[in-house]
């Protein structure tokens, strides 16, 4: 037989109290306590990457880091999502406004498109397709023509 080599853990030294050095109150204080650095630290770091895609203001990012990181999110994170700009800023135009303005989506890229359009200006994809029935165009998100009820299925 083979000798054993280690040792044995007493339960005690499996307990958080072993593990953080305190007991009762103090145990409790210090778990509470990691858990708001925890929130603190994912605070920062989605204010970081919010207010990055949202502006290209280097100073308005720098502002924005610093404070939530030195003014505790409890006190700058109301403040922040008062202040940070609205769009990201990527978007080119919101949905609405694309309706408003008689703009499609294309279905293959979502780029936005005039409904008059009939290839997608990003991609070249056709933005309507023809009824096998009554030659008519339509949107390709359409299951069935809106004119003769045909299906939207290429043979």
């Amino acid at each position: 037989m083979g000798t054993w080599v280690g040792f044995v853990l007493d339960k005690s030294s499996r307990s958080l109290s072993s593990l953080f050095g305190v007991t009762g109150v103090a145990l409790w204080m210090n778990i509470i306590a990691i858990f708001f650095v925890f929130l603190w630290v994912i605070a920062i770091i989605r204010v970081t990457r919010d207010i990055i895609h949202r502006t290209n203001s280097f100073s308005l990012q720098v502002i924005s880091i610093l404070f939530v990181t030195f003014l505790t999110p409890l006190v700058w994170l109301p403040i922040y999502l008062l202040i940070r700009p609205i769009t990201y800023k990527n978007d080119r135009i919101p949905r609405r406004e694309a309706c408003a303005s008689n703009l499609v989506p294309c279905y293959n890229c979502s780029t936005l498109n005039a409904k008059e359009y009939v290839c997608c200006i990003a991609c070249g994809e056709r933005l309507k397709i023809k009824c096998k029935e009554c030659w008519n165009s339509y949107s390709h998100s359409f299951a069935y023509c809106n004119i003769c009820g045909a299906p939207n299925i290429d043979m």
